[in-house]
């Protein structure tokens, strides 16, 4: 099978040249590297020119006359891919050598997978202390919790994803049949949009090996703000705060079903997901505060109502 790499750039002249390197000494090499710098204003064009003609059958370096903003910018990275696996690929991580390797051997193997998601290794100055932090560690995931793609899909859509572009690869004839993207809000960006469609089909493979390392530093878009004030305790009890976000996060939830035509039971399951919830939260307190609350939250806050 042939691979392309989705790479993104902007300003990453701090980092751009390790992140090629290690794409670039895989032990399966990559076909094509397709990146797309949208109008960066420092020395990475610079870098890219020099490595493009280290590498010219590999590197192709595309130059946005106008800034695009990230998602734009991935979504035509994407469509210019030809492989017949794409690698979805930030500027500032590292890919682990065997990374390729494992994820075609994974495609090759089981023809009904279109996404195929590994766990990454945290790694920056602010993390040094704990080395062996993972993505998932963060967001307290263990995917052998889940038995198949339906319980992936609530896990993604309810909760939120945890799953970055970076440790995602997909199929290049599901990728051309969901282009152009939907973005239907901020918080669908193009990898979350992209696994909510293959999980809500069963073809996602979530691969447990730790398959490169996702760097954390302050001026990346996603992630520092939450990952270097991480605590690695268990999940905290359910709070009252934590139940309003569940119950407020229905609207999204019903958008994202009704526009990328994802199973329309997700929707009623959301609501039986919060009643749920709701009542694990009840079930903690003592039975006066147990009947003070459900008659606050009824006629007070009417959390209900958000479920509508």
């Amino acid at each position: 099978m042939t691979s392309s790499v989705a790479l993104c750039t902007y300003n990453g002249e701090a980092y751009i040249a390790e992140q090629l390197d290690s794409i670039l000494s895989q032990t399966l090499p990559v076909s094509e590297i397709i990146i797309c710098d949208d109008s960066s204003t420092d020395g990475t064009l610079k870098i890219l020119s020099h490595y493009a003609e280290q590498y010219p059958e590999i590197i192709k370096v595309n130059q946005n006359t106008e800034n695009l903003g990230y998602v734009r910018n991935f979504e035509k990275a994407l469509s210019l891919c030809t492989g017949d696996i794409v690698l979805l690929c930030d500027q500032d991580d590292r890919w682990y050598n065997n990374k390729t390797e494992v994820i075609t051997g994974i495609f090759e193997k089981h023809p009904d997978m279109n996404a195929v998601c590994h766990n990454t290794k945290l790694f920056g100055e602010s993390l040094d202390s704990r080395k062996d932090l993972t993505y998932w560690d963060i967001e307290h995931f263990n995917p052998e919790h889940f038995k198949n793609s339906q319980e992936i899909v609530k896990r993604l859509l309810y909760q939120g994803n945890v799953f970055p572009g970076m440790g995602m690869a997909v199929r290049n004839i599901f990728l051309k049949q969901h282009l152009p993207l939907k973005r239907l809000n901020e918080t669908i960006i193009h990898d979350y949009e992209l696994l909510l469609l293959a999980s809500d089909t069963n073809s996602v493979w979530i691969e447990n090996s730790v398959l490169g390392e996702y760097r954390i530093h302050p001026k990346q878009n996603i992630g520092f703000n939450t990952f270097t004030k991480f605590s690695a305790e268990d999940e905290k009890p359910l709070s009252r705060e934590d139940l309003f976000i569940a119950f407020k996060r229905f609207p999204f939830v019903k958008k994202a079903v009704s526009g990328l035509n994802l199973n329309a039971d997700l929707t009623l399951d959301y609501i039986h997901y919060c009643h749920k919830k709701y009542r694990d939260y009840l079930e903690k307190l003592s039975f006066p505060d147990r009947f003070i609350t459900q008659i606050k939250m009824k006629y007070y806050f009417h959390i209900f109502d958000f479920l509508k």
